[in-house]
């Protein structure tokens, strides 16, 4: 996929939001793979030394983040390295 052109729906990320309902009645956000067939993407941080395992949800410059870790970085716990903000 060219880094220039995003799909609209997904945002390059691989991940679109929707949802769902809970068996109480309530909402909760679930993400389910483009149906455009984009590859899925990880979240490129870090905790612990250990990579991300969420998807990447959110396009943050030329990187892509899960909500936690854009969470953090909108926080203004800005880093040199914002893989490891968590």
């Amino acid at each position: 996929m060219d880094g220039d052109h995003h799909c609209r729906e997904c945002d390059g990320t691989g991940w679109v939001l929707y949802s769902t309902e809970t068996k109480d009645g309530g909402f909760e956000e679930a993400y389910r793979l483009c149906p455009k067939g984009h590859a899925p993407r990880y979240c490129m941080g870090s905790s612990g030394g250990h990579l991300c395992p969420r998807p990447a949800t959110r396009r943050c410059g030329s990187g892509y983040y899960c909500k936690e870790h854009i969470a953090a970085i909108h926080e203004g716990r800005d880093s040199d390295d914002p893989s490891e903000l968590i």
